[in-house]
């Protein structure tokens, strides 16, 4: 249930600040690091299992075999504590999980000037080596590192970073959500019921304003009538996930020997990126004849059409990956914050009045300026993604040797931060498993 709080938002930044004392830039410099590393403890004393017992508690009748990955490191931290290493095995590298938001800022402020942050194995196997000709200038942004991911990342960055950039494309969204509206209040049953696969439908609203908003046009997934290669891209996005979980979070032999797991994802990876061409060369085409015509695009220009002027192969390779990245996190955001608004409907009421006050009518429109007035829906967003956020935790490698709850961390070691379970950690937040907001 709900605790009703007035200042909901002020207090957990104070609880939360209020647990460490603040840090200094001389905290992390070359010689404070040194002081500690030398009295700390060495890297091979970090605690964890080995890594034939990590294996070994994978397979069926093992400890964690069929658990998902959040209680897996419950049960770690239950075991280990704050601080502890998963070994590395089949060419895999080690990886040390932290727990303390500490040890969270240690990391990113000794990480240097181009962070490294290690992707999914399985992707830039694709990219890099699997379909390297259909990457010629870059693996994209979440698979380069270092001066290549900075420099990929400062041609993108006025087009696809700025929040008021990002506002422009208010509008387009608008027009996606009021057919989407339609088109659940049409599959209604008889009770009035939203349908049973409301997340394909979800999957359907975020690759059609994903597609809107990059390409400046309207693919019709909204439409009633059913389409079985977009059931099938939906679907491969499923097993996509499911595929990543398996290869590169769980102990797995790909790197050694391509197991049926790999080829299926590798498969999948080539049906995907497909199926986002396909988008990708309507897009393409309807710019091309704009271009050809002389005519300007209606109201914001779609970001494939903006980074175009500026190169033609990041333009594609970003519009492949805003859709490959964005369907599938978009709709299950948005399915989290429905179900937790569904599961307090005292808390939706007051939510309703607030969206009333400023979209009267159901065609009401949404704009820049009306979303400024929105502070209800702001703490219900945030609130939902506290609860259930679509990431379990955050991975970066080590710019420098550094000191982790006494151990020594050398650099290029890679650090999963899991924030999920600080997000959820009574420590932080009170009464934390509980939604927390107040009243209005």
């Amino acid at each position: 249930m709900f605790i009703a709080r007035r200042s909901y938002c002020a207090n957990q930044l104070r609880s939360f600040s209020a647990q460490a004392k603040r840090a200094t830039a001389t905290d992390f410099n070359d010689e404070a690091i040194e002081t500690k590393w030398q009295s700390a403890k060495p890297y091979q004393s970090v605690p964890g299992p080995s890594a034939l017992g990590l294996f070994r508690s994978h397979l069926p009748g093992g400890q964690f075999h069929g658990m998902p990955f959040i209680k897996i490191h419950e049960n770690m931290i239950k075991n280990y504590g704050q601080i502890y290493k998963m070994a590395g095995s089949f060419g895999k590298r080690d990886v040390v999980f932290v727990t303390d938001p500490k040890d969270f800022e240690t990391v990113f402020r000794t990480e240097g000037q181009f962070p490294m942050r290690r992707g999914f194995d399985t992707i830039t196997y694709y990219r890099k080596q699997h379909r390297k000709e259909k990457y010629p200038i870059s693996a994209g942004l979440l698979n380069e590192e270092g001066q290549a991911w900075w420099d990929l990342r400062h041609k993108v960055n006025g087009v696809m970073m700025k929040p008021q950039v990002t506002k422009g494309y208010t509008a387009a969204v608008d027009e996606v959500t009021l057919d989407f509206v339609k088109r659940l209040h049409n599959l209604r049953d008889s009770n009035l019921d939203t349908p049973p696969n409301l997340i394909f439908n979800l999957n359907l609203f975020a690759l059609e304003s994903i597609s809107y908003i990059t390409m400046n046009i309207r693919l019709g997934l909204i439409e009633e009538k059913k389409d079985a290669n977009v059931e099938k891209f939906m679907q491969n996005f499923k097993i996509l996930f499911g595929l990543l979980y398996e290869l590169d979070f769980k102990p797995s032999i790909w790197k050694i020997y391509k197991t049926a797991k790999f080829h299926q994802f590798m498969q999948v990876m080539d049906e995907l990126h497909e199926g986002i061409e396909i988008f990708i060369a309507k897009g393409l085409e309807d710019l091309n004849q704009k271009i050809a015509k002389g005519e300007k695009s209606e109201g914001e220009k779609g970001v494939l059409e903006k980074l175009y002027a500026i190169d033609k192969d990041v333009a594609i390779l970003m519009a492949l990956d805003s859709l490959l990245a964005g369907v599938d996190t978009t709709a299950t955001a948005s399915f989290m914050i429905l179900y937790t608004l569904a599961k307090n409907p005292e808390k939706q009421d007051i939510l309703r009045e607030e969206l009333l006050k400023i979209l009267p009518e159901k065609d009401s429109p949404l704009t820049e300026e009306n979303m400024k007035n929105m502070p209800y829906l702001r703490a219900c967003i945030k609130e939902a993604m506290r609860l259930m956020p679509n990431i379990s935790g955050m991975m970066r490698t080590t710019g420098k040797d550094i000191v982790l709850r006494g151990y020594q961390i050398p650099k290029e070691t890679d650090i999963f931060m899991l924030n999920e379970l600080i997000l959820k950690d009574e420590h932080y937040f009170p009464q934390a498993k509980s939604s927390s907001l107040s009243d209005g």
